[in-house]
């Protein structure tokens, strides 16, 4: 057994059975869904893989720069040091979210194409790069933190729906990641996914993923399913 680092965070999120699919927005953002059998976009457009769930598998759709994106605009454009030694009680990211509440839905017309580094899916491009489309006079530094973090969702939903087209579906989608301690990139997402997001009491990911296919490996869990139903718990909702 075991498996790749996003595999193990599947694990880790409790994907484990059929009708289930995680979203990990890290540096890159990868939609994760469960099959009992390889399932394959004609085009390629989704990864098919082995799963760490033994006779299993997955599909895979990433967008290679989700929280990376953030990050970018953060180093590049964000609060400067001066500025965040004013507020010793706010971290920098918090700065972020509070700008990007205080922007209504649709960021006044200002839409993000979060390709930074080329994307995967669906379009398969190490060419491609990112945009901001619309800048108007309207638009103030809070409208391109919320802009990114719709852009990315919007990409996440590009992978997804590639998916609903294999006739994979859920009832809600397991959010994890630096991006989903945001409520309010948490609420976009669901949103922008029309799906119920959760999250999960343990944030650890591809790390508590390996130690429960480690447990299943010897012994300590009956299996990997086991394991995820002994120690895997929910957290907070955002329904869309």
């Amino acid at each position: 057994g075991g498996g790749s680092d996003n595999a193990a965070g599947a694990v880790g999120s409790g994907i484990v059975r059929a009708g289930l699919i995680s979203d990990s927005i890290g540096t890159s953002g990868v939609v994760f869904a469960h099959s009992a059998k390889p399932l394959y976009d004609p085009q390629g457009r989704v990864h098919s893989f082995c799963h760490a769930v033994p006779g299993k598998w997955h599909l895979t759709g990433v967008t290679l720069s989700a929280a990376g994106s953030l990050k970018w605009y953060f180093d590049k454009f964000g609060p400067t040091k001066e500025i965040l030694k004013t507020f010793p009680d706010i971290k920098g990211y918090d700065l972020l979210n509070k700008q990007a509440e205080s922007v209504p839905v649709g960021s006044d017309g200002l839409i993000f194409l979060p390709y930074l580094s080329g994307e995967r899916t669906p379009h398969a491009d190490p060419y491609a790069r990112g945009v901001f489309f619309g800048i108007s006079y309207l638009h103030e530094p809070s409208h391109f933190v919320r802009s990114i973090m719709e852009g990315v969702a919007f990409s996440q939903l590009d992978c997804l729906s590639l998916m609903r087209e294999l006739n994979i579906v859920s009832d809600e989608i397991v959010l994890f990641g630096g991006g989903a301690k945001s409520s309010i990139w948490r609420q976009i997402i669901a949103d922008i996914l029309n799906s119920k997001i959760v999250t999960l009491t343990i944030e650890e990911g591809p790390a508590f993923g390996a130690a429960i296919i480690a447990g299943a490996g010897c012994g300590v869990f009956s299996s990997v399913e086991d394991g995820v139903d002994k120690i895997i718990n929910k957290d907070k909702g955002n329904n869309p």
